[in-house]
């Protein structure tokens, strides 16, 4: 009998905190998905959904079960920490509001985010592209996530903003500090320097959007601070409020899961030489791909709803107020939904399905940006390097500690240059 909690073979066995699970999904989700698929986590008010038929259900009914309203685990709890937040604005989820405003929110941003607007960065993708392979293509060998799959969606995002290029550390500071609360491990300590940083972003933000005011350019803070917003009530001007949450959700949105999506796509070429050579011979399957990727290795693993009224999920019973816990990355991974789930399957006919951007109303603001840039990666770096490895003694293949998001911490392999 398995002890371990990131092997639990019975539901005594479950514990969806502990890090051994966080490190490894899969086993979990394969177990609840069979035995407890509308899963009462012991001694709280969540439920953890891993069907793929309950969880679009959740998010289809948005009505019943509603973003920001019911009990959870906060992300901080410190009270210095919390008090920081008042040296700046209020934190709103504008971007992750609840219908009818959501889509008129939505529609201010997908000027430059749909699928549409994100083409019009094609170009700039590709040049940045290129240029990150030009530091390493010399050397053989590599640590992908410091060197490609970081300052990639990092420097397209920052460019959009128009932030300059030279805050970058500073700004990858930030969105760390942003990201970190969802691994719901930090210290008290670790949660006042994330409040801080958090902070600093939202007072960065503002600069910038007083300096857009008086002097616009082409970027999405000039767009958001000239265009009115159509709400279901009015149609108004954006507050600061409005435009540092929409900034600091795009911002964090546009570079830290693309970079996770980056790195698991390449430890997925690494180890699949088939698919290579099929990308190779046919690059227009590199979409296919990067929803493949998407779908097995979903870089946010889930998110959360609240239930407006009692209720139940596929008779479960489900009580006003309950926090429910939908993982996107079990959904991707079920049977029911697709045939060989752990494969990765190219000709797959219903990739596209996955649910790792949500689904509708809810469905990520940045899917079009990021799949793009998902796509020319992989069909850039398949034009210039060849003969993938994982580079021996280096790897540990460890993921960072986050419930909600999963990455490698690093991933070094070396390759050959293909001659032009």
């Amino acid at each position: 009998m398995s002890t371990c909690p990131g092997s639990p073979q019975n539901l005594d066995e479950v514990d969806v905190f502990a890090p051994e699970t966080i490190e490894n999904w899969y086993p979990t989700y394969d177990l609840l998905r069979e035995e407890a698929p509308i899963y009462h986590v012991p001694g709280t008010k969540t439920y953890f959904l891993t069907r793929y038929e309950d969880i679009y259900h959740v998010l289809r009914k948005t009505d019943l079960f509603r973003r920001g309203a019911g009990t959870s685990r906060p992300l901080l709890s410190d009270p210095e920490a919390l008090t920081t937040f008042k040296e700046g604005w209020p934190k709103r989820t504008v971007l992750g509001s609840n219908p009818p405003d959501h889509r008129r929110y939505r529609d201010m941003v997908d000027h430059f985010f749909s699928v549409i607007g994100a083409e019009k960065q094609t170009d700039l993708i590709t040049r940045i592209v290129n240029d990150l392979i030009d530091n390493w293509i010399d050397d053989g060998e590599v640590e992908y996530v410091k060197s490609f799959a970081e300052p990639l969606p990092s420097m397209v995002i920052t460019i959009m903003m128009g932030f300059p290029l030279e805050d970058l550390e500073n700004l990858k500071l930030w969105s760390e500090a942003w990201v970190a609360p969802f691994s719901l491990q930090l210290t008290a300590e670790e949660e006042r320097v994330a409040a801080t940083r958090m902070v600093e972003f939202q007072h960065y933000i503002h600069d910038h959007i007083q300096q857009r005011r008086k002097s616009p350019g082409d970027d999405v803070v000039s767009y958001l601070v000239q265009n009115p917003v159509k709400l279901h009530s009015e149609t108004r001007m954006l507050t600061d409020v409005e435009i540092i949450n929409m900034i600091d959700h795009l911002y964090i949105g546009g570079n830290e899961t693309t970079t996770f999506a980056l790195t698991s796509g390449m430890w997925l070429l690494i180890q699949n030489p088939s698919v290579q050579a099929e990308l190779r011979t046919s690059p227009e399957k590199a979409r296919s791909f990067v929803e493949e990727v998407l779908r097995l290795e979903s870089p946010t693993q889930g998110m959360d709803r609240h239930a407006a009224e009692d209720t139940e999920i596929a008779g479960v019973a489900i009580p006003k107020g309950s926090h429910i816990h939908i993982r996107y990355a079990a959904a991707n991974r079920d049977e029911r939904q697709f045939t060989c789930p752990v494969d990765i399957d190219i000709d797959r006919k219903n990739s596209h399905r996955h649910l790792a951007f949500s689904l509708g109303e809810t469905h990520c603001p940045g899917a079009g940006l990021t799949r793009l840039e998902q796509t020319i990666a992989v069909q850039t770096l398949l034009k210039r390097i060849e003969n993938f490895s994982f580079s021996p003694g280096k790897n540990n293949f460890q993921h960072h500690l986050n419930f909600t998001l999963r990455s490698f911490t690093d991933l070094h392999f070396t390759f050959d240059k293909i001659k032009v």
